[in-house]
């Protein structure tokens, strides 16, 4: 829960929650604090989750030490697909065919993912998979407490002084949902709780082994104006400021039934698009 009051911290909040609040604070008020019970088809985003968990226990169970790490990967997605499937509260049952093809893309994309990892040097002796960041961070400057909460998919590195933290994603479009941001939070995270910046961020992108890795350029501005930008959005969470934003998000938005603001902006939108084609049909008479 991002604002839980707690006598160590005065604001909790994660990457997620601050991208949130920079769309639409109202939309962070209904996800974080009111909580409306919706309905979210997960399955644009099982593939992602699945793939990724395979890899974590490439690492975590060290699949890459057996005899054979991919046939160790391949035999893992059956339980994968379970994990995703109860993480993420789909009933299996219900799309048997949804099944079928994500267990067949994983055993697709599971032996591209593996020579991305060795032929870009994703494995040594600092690597680890799922790593919680979390850290406090007390900011006379800005007067509060924050607890940055957030988990890197990946952290690789030689020595202790030479780290990447990169992020799996696993959509079929390969930037549409990379934010930089994103990777500068964990580069904050980890240089708060181990006074060392990492070497590279990147993200890797397992659907497109061509080119499966875009890493992001950041130096100490870039970190320095996330944490400022950051405060000023937990500011704004304690004061309560959830004012809506109605965009173009608005046509994604989970909660755009229960807004009042999104439903008048969608409406409009509804209407500007009939006005629009009556006006095209009138032209063709």
């Amino acid at each position: 829960m991002s604002t839980e009051e707690n006598p160590l911290w005065d604001i909790y909040l994660s990457y997620s929650g601050r991208k949130t609040y920079l769309t639409c604070p109202k939309q962070y008020e209904f996800r974080y604090i009111t909580k409306p019970v919706v309905y979210s088809d997960p399955r644009s985003s099982m593939f992602g989750s699945a793939i990724g968990k395979v890899f974590e226990w490439f690492y975590e169970r060290r699949f890459w030490a057996e005899k054979d790490p991919l046939m160790s990967c391949l035999n893992s997605v059956d339980e994968a697909i379970q994990w995703v499937c109860e993480d993420k509260k789909f009933d299996r049952l219900s799309d048997p065919a949804f099944t079928n093809i994500l267990r067949q893309e994983l055993h697709q994309y599971i032996p591209h993912g593996l020579e991305i990892i060795r032929e870009h040097g994703f494995l040594t002796t600092n690597s680890s998979a799922e790593v919680d960041l979390t850290v406090l961070y007390d900011s006379p400057k800005h007067g509060m407490r924050l607890k940055m909460g957030g988990r890197a998919d990946f952290i690789h590195g030689a020595d202790k002084l030479h780290i990447d933290i990169l992020d799996g994603k696993g959509s079929r479009h390969r930037e549409k949902y990379v934010d930089s941001d994103q990777l500068i939070w964990y580069a904050v995270q980890f240089y708060l709780k181990y006074h060392v910046a990492p070497t590279r961020l990147g993200f890797v992108f397992w659907k497109f082994p061509k080119e499966p890795v875009k890493w992001i350029a950041y130096d100490n501005d870039a970190m320095r104006n996330l944490v400022d930008d950051t405060f000023e959005v937990a500011k704004k969470i304690k004061l309560q400021v959830f004012n809506a934003v109605p965009e173009g998000h608005c046509y994604q938005c989970d909660y755009r039934d229960k807004c009042e603001d999104g439903k008048k902006f969608l409406a409009g939108k509804k209407a500007e698009s009939r006005i629009t084609n009556s006006i095209f049909d009138l032209e063709n008479i």
